[in-house]
């Protein structure tokens, strides 16, 4: 292998992205660095600039392919990498100075960690700060020290991870054998397959994390319906799958059925049907009573109330 690391963008329709998630990573100095950008079958332009950026940057190399999706597109660049470790980058994220440096150090000296993750921050579209990742999840929170940023491996990892969905794609790193190893990315699942890939991973070596905010996650619109569903049901599939290995705990499994319960409720309040989104709310405090439940309970009541109020006024 003759590079440090292998840095794998997917792209489908992210023209106006590209450039600031490129730079992101030629910003990372210290390492020899290859950029895979697999271009998905993209009808925005985004194949005529990549051609101009792989002319430009010698570590820029583009892959082509008819449209396939983004879990055909990673699983061919990890068998196309020349590195030992690889860096996932989507295309509307960007990273912030320094991300790589103590990551790639710390997988360095410690051999036994198949994957390491940062913490990040969501962004609206005006690239404005609206929550960092591990504030959102108490369920993993209690795993660190605040304000230590050095890498930690974590106890048990399968079992926290199917518990809190914590890690972002554009934050991890992986040793390529180990991903290769655990199959990469399932293209069976119609949506969550990084989330599995990482819960596989979990079973290969050590995990380990940083709470330092290292990328931004850009928070686009999307639609609520096809695409919500589907991670849903894949969500579900991965627990089923997931829980059946012996290391899961009961406490696990509840938590985990506590997770896909409550973004159930998140789905249906967005649709707008309050009885369904009440009672998933109430069903997911039920199996795990924490903070962010007890708003979602509290949250249906005062829709409810208040719609039953607007009703009786229209009466």
């Amino acid at each position: 292998m003759s590079k440090d690391i292998s840095v794998i963008i997917p792209n489908y329709n992210c023209r106006d992205f590209l450039p600031k998630a490129i730079n992101s990573v030629l910003q990372q100095t210290g390492f020899n660095i290859e950029i895979l950008i697999i271009d998905d079958g993209s009808d925005d332009g985004s194949l005529e600039w990549l051609e101009y950026a792989e002319r430009a940057y010698n570590q820029v190399r583009v892959i082509r392919q008819e449209r396939k999706g983004v879990v055909s597109a990673r699983n061919t660049a990890i068998q196309k990498a020349n590195s030992e470790y690889i860096a996932f980058l989507d295309a509307d994220d960007y990273w912030l100075p320094n991300k790589l440096g103590p990551q790639l150090k710390y997988m360095r000296t410690h051999k036994s960690c198949v994957l390491s993750f940062t913490n990040y921050q969501h962004v609206d579209l005006d690239y404005q700060p609206i929550i960092d990742c591990f504030s959102f999840w108490p369920e993993f929170a209690k795993q660190y020290t605040s304000a230590n940023f050095e890498y930690k491996a974590i106890h048990e990892p399968l079992n926290v991870l199917l518990q809190a969905n914590v890690i972002g794609t554009s934050a991890v790193i992986v040793r390529r054998d180990a991903i290769i190893k655990a199959g990469g990315f399932d293209p069976t699942l119609r949506s969550a397959s990084d989330w599995d890939c990482w819960l596989r991973l979990a079973l290969c070596g050590e995990v380990a994390f940083s709470e330092q905010i290292t990328m931004d996650y850009l928070m686009r619109p999307n639609s609520i319906t096809a695409n919500r569903i589907n991670r849903l049901k894949a969500m579900d599939e991965i627990i089923h799958r997931m829980g059946e290995h012996p290391s899961v705990t009961a406490k696990t499994k509840q938590r985990a059925h506590a997770l896909l319960t409550e973004f159930y409720g998140e789905y249906y309040r967005e649709l707008g049907e309050k009885n369904k989104a009440f009672m998933h709310a109430l069903r997911a405090l039920y199996l795990h009573p924490h903070r962010r439940n007890v708003k979602n309970v509290l949250h249906d009541i005062k829709s409810f109330m208040s719609f039953k109020a607007q009703q009786h006024i229209i009466n």
